[in-house]
């Protein structure tokens, strides 16, 4: 897989050649403070934080509580120059343009202490007109970046009614007002994250120069008009004044031998030229698919515009894949509502995944390979899926390149979160060009599957999150202003090929309805839910809901210990510290995980404060990750089960969140540091293709499905109720009806006989013994890709087993196909640990043996049944497997370091504990 990935690489990141002039304004710049005269150099893209901390002038950001003791540099006025040398050619160009592909945030600019423009709107390329201010030789560009928390604020205070959230909770230590301004929501601070409101030139900035024409951008979108692929393109043009110009453009597809030719005139007042290439029938398209369920091809198409003077080009890639959001009754009772659930080239899709948040405070710090790792750390887990969350960023080019790469099916939020916005004028109009900016250059990618208005504002409105009950009216008006009649019109004339969803969670189709904000957006028989309740005891099912699809759900955990050492103090680590406290940003979270793990887990009492907190952290971690454990295998449960009171069908489960924004207590199952939690481990077992769930489905009765995602499937419907329901494509009468290539029909058919029919094998164990007391043994054929296949009393099982009690005993449970090949794997303890009866276990470290390329086999070892045995190192890497239980003496596990290490290195920051390691107690009380 990774050398796929690189070779996929190298041919992606070829992205544009132009004959035009271009030059190039990143690099070093002096940045200053103009009222208390602090300069500094700082690099372009960056921000003043990054230019500070190189400097020396400040501490790391992230270190103890410096988002509070840096917070004077939001609040001053930051300016950013430079000088550069002007060719004669550029000087004596036609047409000289200054591009800026971000500015934070609001910013205004001179050059050669000329006013050239301005802009307020973090997420908008800015193009301002050169023409009359550069000259050959040198020259001087100046920036003044004014605070953005000021003038939130101001707009804040000059507004004619209040619009709400104002601040955010106190524990966020938070800026107020971030609704006013179009930036990174999330740069005022969430329950997550720090506030680090960053002023900066975050993006690449450029000159071009061009004597007639020149291609400014281009576009290439795949559709599918009965059995015909279309390529559909654009082209966006700058022309310098004067007559019409004659030229040609090119689109060619090289794969696939196929070009676009035409001649085209073009005018100032003619900025876009479009071509559609038409596949032949004949020509055998391989398609692009979601991880998992086939390759990911991809297409260049190169395109080219010439005239007598200019030429200028850009290459794209493309996949070939239909998406179609399903919104269908899913019965003939209307009152069961409607499907939820996406269609990859005709194939119903359950989407496994998570929720992307940025992945660092000062995006300058996002490089190529940080994304590669972490994309990465989520295609290795089986995630096809993953929510841009509306509170962030655009993310660049390159996350959605190695989505494409990786077959990540990207939910793309617009940057609205969690709060009501303005409606006046000149924001609609900036939100205006920013979306079609961001559709724009996003659409070419055949990981974006459908575009969402914002983040929980629907929800928000309706549920009255803002105190907006006596004043409806008026913020239902100015929703609709923003989400209906601003964007939605400038999202479906730019791209018609995606579904666009005013909000999330919503209704979909119900929502439209109901004037798009629907009595209950988060019901469970339409569109999609967000699920956090940190009062339920989550490692039972009864509790959560059973929605179409579940796009936000989660718990939080503390993260790893050797990754929260790198920001605190030792004397900071003890869970009453103000240090501890303050990194805890969810109002009351420590004390609900320390109620959490106490419903489940013994907790720590450690007289040694540091141990207690390192205990803590694992416990949590423990916690969280058995809680999305079985929230995710119940969402799966349901994907071809539609319950008599209509819920079911579910065919999403994107846990919040992947990635952490700093060191601290969040919902993330991989740290800021890049180490996995015990959660993320968990997510290869409860997102593999072939899943083994064993449940309580009642007090005294254990049920085990069989589920299957990575397969395709089709809709079918139960011919005496008229019920949807997904079925496996088992032969070639069933796979008739999908509309994919012959040559993708052979293995999709095989890949269905392969994985529906098989053996459960169940063996109990007793904690002391790794010898199985008791099998039970069945076999299975799935008719749909979700079924019970066991289902056995408790008391059946402990009596048949001679198991003494069954807080003693263990389950493990074994998928094997007809030949005896395992399929896969999973284990069930018949009570919750603290009920249980655990014997100390002896696990220890026993060899470590380096196989070379940083590859290590590590041996552990344990005289008794252990549970979530924790490997960890502060050397960052992976581990094949992690808070795993061992059913055997003697367990291997390999690991593979980021960077060099020896093995005498490796072997002494080696650790490993397991369930019976924590000194602890029944009653526990934090903070």
């Amino acid at each position: 897989m990774l050398f796929k990935l690189l070779l996929l690489k190298v041919l992606y990141f070829v992205v544009q050649v132009q004959s035009l002039l271009k030059l190039d304004l990143g690099g070093n710049w002096t940045v200053f403070d103009t009222s208390s005269g602090l300069k500094v150099l700082g690099e372009v893209p960056g921000s003043m934080y990054t230019a500070l901390l190189k400097q020396g002038v400040i501490q790391d950001p992230l270190w103890r509580d410096n988002d509070v003791a840096l917070a004077w540099l939001g609040l001053a006025n930051w300016t950013y120059s430079r000088t550069f040398t002007v060719s004669n050619d550029v000087a004596t160009s036609n047409r000289k343009l200054l591009v800026s592909e971000g500015l934070d945030t609001i910013a205004t600019v001179f050059v050669n202490n000329k006013l050239v423009g301005q802009s307020d709107n973090m997420f908008v390329k800015s193009v301002f007109d050169l023409t009359n201010v550069l000259q050959s030789g040198d020259n001087s560009i100046t920036i003044q970046f004014s605070s953005a928390v000021r003038e939130a604020g101001y707009r804040a205070n000059h507004s004619s009614y209040v619009i709400p959230p104002e601040c955010p909770p106190a524990v966020q230590n938070g800026q107020c007002h971030v609704n006013q301004v179009r930036k990174e929501q999330c740069s005022f601070s969430w329950d997550w994250g720090p506030s680090f409101p960053t002023q900066g030139v975050w993006k690449p900035i450029y000159i071009i120069a061009y004597i007639q024409v020149s291609m400014l951008d281009a576009t290439a979108v795949v559709n599918k008009v009965n059995s015909q692929w279309q390529v559909v393109g654009e082209v966006l043009l700058g022309v310098a004044p004067g007559p019409e110009v004659q030229g040609h453009l090119t689109a060619a597809i090289p794969g696939l031998n196929l070009t676009y030719s035409q001649d085209v005139v073009m005018s100032s007042t003619n900025s876009t030229l479009r071509f559609t290439i038409d596949v032949p029938e004949t020509k055998q398209v391989s398609l692009w698919w979601p991880n998992g369920y086939g390759d990911q091809v991809l297409y260049d198409v190169d395109v080219v515009l010439t005239t007598a003077l200019d030429k200028s080009q850009k290459s794209l890639r493309v996949g070939f894949r239909t998406v179609e959001l399903v919104q269908d009754p899913v019965s003939s009772n209307l009152q069961d509502g409607l499907t939820f659930y996406f269609r990859i080239n005709d194939i119903p899709v359950f989407l496994k995944g998570s929720n992307w948040i940025p992945a660092d405070s000062f995006q300058e710090r996002v490089t190529e390979p940080r994304l590669e790792y972490l994309l990465q750390s989520a295609a290795s887990v089986h995630i096809n899926a993953m929510r841009v969350w509306g509170g962030g960023v655009y993310e660049s080019d390159e996350f959605y390149q190695l989505c494409d790469l990786l077959g990540i099916m990207i939910w793309q939020d617009f940057m609205f979160s969690v709060a009501l916005y303005p409606t006046y004028q000149s924001f609609l109009n900036s939100v205006a060009t920013e979306v079609r900016q961001q559709v724009r250059r996003l659409k070419s990618h055949p990981s974006v599957i459908v575009w969402a208005g914002n983040n929980e504002n629907e929800k928000g409105l309706r549920q009255n999150w803002f105190n907006t009950e006596k004043n409806f009216t008026l913020y239902y008006n100015d929703y609709i202003d923003l989400y209906v009649k601003t964007i939605k019109p400038f999202v479906n004339e730019e791209d018609p090929s995606r579904e666009y969803l005013t909000s999330s969670p919503s209704n979909g189709k119900e929502s439209v309805q109901e004037g798009y904000v629907a009595l209950d957006p988060d019901s469970e028989r339409y569109g999609d839910i967000h699920f956090y309740d940190y009062i339920l005891d989550q490692w039972m099912w009864q509790g959560f809901r059973v929605p179409r699809m579940a796009s936000e759900y989660g718990i939080q955990a503390w993260c790893n210990n050797e990754t929260l050492a790198k920001v605190l103090l030792p004397s900071d680590f003890v869970l009453d510290s103000d240090m501890v406290k303050h990194r805890q940003h969810h109002a009351m979270g420590n004390e609900e995980m320390g109620a959490e793990i106490g419903a489940h887990l013994k907790l720590p009492t450690s007289l040694d404060e540091q141990k207690k907190m390192s205990d803590f952290i694992y416990l949590s971690q423990i916690n969280q990750a058995m809680s999305i454990r079985t929230q995710t295998e119940h969402y799966r449960r349901h994907q071809s089960q539609l319950l008599s009171d209509g819920r079911g069908l579910t065919m999403g489960a994107l846990y919040w969140q992947l990635n952490d924004i700093w060191q601290a207590p969040t919902w993330a199952s991989i740290g800021y540091d890049g180490s996995w939690k015990m959660l993320h481990y968990f997510a290869k077992s409860f997102f593999a293709k072939h899943l083994i769930s064993p449940y309580y489905l009642d007090d005294d009765t254990l049920d085990v499905y069989i589920v299957i995602d990575e397969l395709p499937v089709q809709d079918a419907r139960d011919p005496l109720s008229g019920a949807l329901y997904f079925k496996p494509i088992m032969d070639q009468k069933d796979f008739s009806g999908i509309n994919v290539p012959v040559q993708e029909s052979n293995r999709i058919i095989q890949n269905a006989l392969r994985m529906t029919t098989g053996n459960l094998k169940i063996d109990l164990y007793q904690y002391t013994s790794f010898q199985s007391l008791h099998s039970w043994s069945v076999n299975y054929n799935l008719k749909t890709t979700a079924e019970s296949v066991f289902t056995k009393k408790v008391s059946d099982i402990i009596s048949e087993s001679g198991c003494p009690a069954k807080q003693k005993c263990i389950l493990t449970l074994t998928a094997t196909d007809t030949s005896g090949v395992q399929k896969s794997s999973s284990w069930f303890a018949l009570t919750y640990p603290k009920d249980s009866v655990l014997p100390p276990a002896n696990v220890k470290i026993s060899t470590v043996v380096k196989l070379g390329n940083n590859t290590f086999e590590i041996e552990v070892t344990s005289d008794v049944i252990a549970l979530y045995v924790w490997i960890s190192s502060d050397v960052l890497g992976l581990f094949s497997d992690n808070g795993f239980p061992m059913f055997t003496s003697t367990v291997k596990v390999m690991f593979k370091s980021v960077d060099d290490v020896s093995l005498p290195q490796l072997m002494s920051r080696l650790r490993v504990r397991s369930i019976t390691d924590v000194k602890n107690s029944d009653s526990f009380v934090v903070g």
